[in-house]
């Protein structure tokens, strides 16, 4: 798991894809959503826009990949994302291989709040509690990008 924020995104200069990525959301202006369906690299690294409302942890859960890496990133509002390793959680909802996703719960081992410019990357061992509020429910505006397994630099 990654996390940090875009003001250092030299620091991935030798992550190709990551720092590739990092790069596209840097140019765009402030407060600008991708186009939904945005492909940096066909079949290898995409992302959509996705605007939520957090809510109470106890409403959240966790998820899990196998084939793609997630990166959230924050474009408005604030959002807790928890997280813990897959083989600590129990899984509730089977892995879903043409959804790429499985859920879980359990305890977590870590908990951050990702502000406007922030970013995380949640690897397939990285499950991720997301839309965690803060001190209360709000709105959140981000960008979440599908980095296949595997894609140099990643």
């Amino acid at each position: 798991m990654i996390f940090d924020s875009i003001k250092n995104k030299e620091n991935y200069k030798e992550y190709g894809t990551l720092y590739q990525i990092l790069c596209y959301l840097d140019s765009l202006a402030p407060g600008e959503l991708p186009v939904p369906g945005t492909v940096l690299t066909p079949n290898e690294v995409f992302c959509n826009p996705v605007s939520l409302t957090s809510k109470p942890e106890e409403e959240c859960i966790y998820e899990a990949h196998r084939r793609y890496a997630d990166l959230h990133y924050i474009v408005r509002g604030k959002e807790r994302i928890a997280t813990a390793d897959v083989k600590n959680l129990t899984e509730t909802v089977p892995y879903d291989s043409d959804r790429d996703i499985a859920f879980y719960s359990g305890k977590k081992a870590g908990s951050y709040l990702l502000l406007p410019g922030d970013f995380m990357v949640c690897y397939p061992s990285d499950a991720h509690m997301v839309a965690v509020m803060e001190e209360e429910p709000g709105h959140i505006d981000k960008v979440v990008f599908k980095i296949k397994m595997g894609v140099h630099g990643g």
